[in-house]
């Protein structure tokens, strides 16, 4: 990914610019956490509650600038893919556990992202204001990568 490219793009919303940087940095690895240097912030307009226009609008955003296929999850956690856990209020502790491995504990605040790839279980404890959108990530290997948006100025410019 031409990530030199990519920072020069006007517009382009500076939290999921770190968290394609991220993805792109851990997929397939091991769990990681982003703490980030900007704020998640939803545009204007977006439909429904804070937390489904927030899965929305990162799901849109970080599909567009990967290539990757980045879907809204509830319930019970996927038993395959890739899972981005973004914390959108109060805090979390999590204890993740990979097969042969020993648990490791991280917490989350507001904003922070945690990814763990397929095989990782997390149980976490959470704050009475915590909230937190789950989003699965399908493996580029197994799903054709679409191409990155280009704005149209851009694209005239090569």
């Amino acid at each position: 990914m031409d990530w030199a490219r990519l920072s020069e793009r006007p517009g382009l919303d500076p939290y999921l610019q770190e968290l394609a940087l991220f993805l792109d940095a851990h997929f397939g690895r091991t769990f990681a956490l982003l703490w980030p240097e900007n704020d998640p912030v939803v545009p204007p307009g977006a439909d429904g509650p804070p937390d489904t226009a927030l899965a929305g609008h990162v799901a849109a955003g970080l599909t567009a600038l990967l290539g990757w296929r980045v879907e809204h999850t509830t319930g019970a956690p996927p038993s395959a893919g890739h899972l981005l856990v973004i914390q959108s209020a109060g805090s979390s502790r999590w204890t993740l556990r990979a097969p042969g491995d020993p648990a490791a504990e991280v917490s989350t605040l507001t904003g922070e992202a945690l990814y763990l790839p397929p095989g990782y279980r997390a149980e976490g404890i959470h704050s009475d204001d915590a909230r937190h959108v789950r989003l699965v990530v399908t493996d580029p290997e197994q799903t054709p990568p679409a191409p990155p948006a280009v704005p149209a100025a851009e694209a005239r410019r090569d």
